[in-house]
């Protein structure tokens, strides 16, 4: 039992970080003249890359 719950947090914290990684590669800082720099990574999780 503890097993299953263990696997199952796992595997749903694992979706939302990746979600999250996916929305933060697509969107921009909405403060004027400063965006930080992503990691290569999350980088290729950005929808426009793969267009160009």
């Amino acid at each position: 039992m503890k097993k299953e719950i263990k696997q199952f947090s796992l595997k749903l914290a694992s979706k939302v970080i990746r979600d999250s990684a996916v929305k933060e590669a697509n969107s921009s800082c909405f403060f004027i003249g400063y965006q930080p720099k992503l990691p290569e990574d999350v980088m290729k999780l950005n929808k426009r890359e793969h267009l160009l």
